[in-house]
C-alpha cells in the first residue's frame, strides 16, 4: 500500500511539475499551442497516460525534448503501479490463506496437546466414539443394492 501512495504522489509532483514546466517554456513563442495552464495540464495528462490527442503540441525543442522525456516516465509509472497493484493483491491472498492455515495448525496442536493429557478411560472412551463414528460412517456410503 505504500507503493501505491509513493506512486500517486509521484504522479502527482511529475504531472504538477511538467505542467508547469511546459507552460513556461512554450507559452513565450509566438506560435505556441500551450498558451495557458489548462493547456499545459491537458497535454502533461495526455502525453503521461500516452494517449496523446495530438491537439496541442509543443513547438519548441525543450518542450519535445519534455514530452518524450514524459512519455518514458509516464509508462514508467503506469507499469509500476499496476505491477504494486497486482502485488499488492496476490500478497493480501497469500497472507490470508496462511492465516488460515496457521489458524488451523494452531487448533490442531491445541487439541493434540489437551488429548495427551487425557486419562487412560478417556482415551479409551475417545477410541471407542471414533471406531462407532468411523462405523457410521461406513454404513453410510456403503452401497446400497
Amino acid at each position: 500500500m505504500k507503493i501505491l501512495i509513493s506512486l500517486l504522489i509521484i504522479s502527482i509532483v511529475v504531472i504538477g511539475g511538467s505542467g508547469l514546466g511546459i507552460y513556461f517554456i512554450e507559452s513565450p513563442h509566438e506560435s505556441a499551442q500551450i498558451t495557458n495552464l489548462i493547456d499545459a495540464f491537458w497535454w502533461v495528462s495526455a502525453t503521461v497516460t500516452t494517449v496523446g490527442y495530438g491537439d496541442v503540441v509543443p513547438v519548441t525543442e525543450e518542450g519535445r525534448i519534455m514530452g518524450i522525456v514524459l512519455m518514458f516516465v509516464g509508462i514508467s509509472i503506469i507499469g509500476a503501479f499496476i505491477s504494486a497493484l497486482g502485488a499488492s493483491l496476490v500478497g493480501s491472498r497469500l497472507k490470508k490463506r496462511e492465516t488460515v492455515e496457521y489458524d488451523a495448525k494452531s487448533l490442531i496442536i491445541k487439541k493434540i496437546s489437551e488429548i495427551e493429557r487425557l486419562e487412560k478411560h478417556e482415551v479409551d472412551l475417545l477410541i471407542n466414539m471414533l471406531k462407532d463414528l468411523h462405523d457410521e460412517l461406513r454404513q453410510r456410503n456403503k452401497p446400497k443394492k
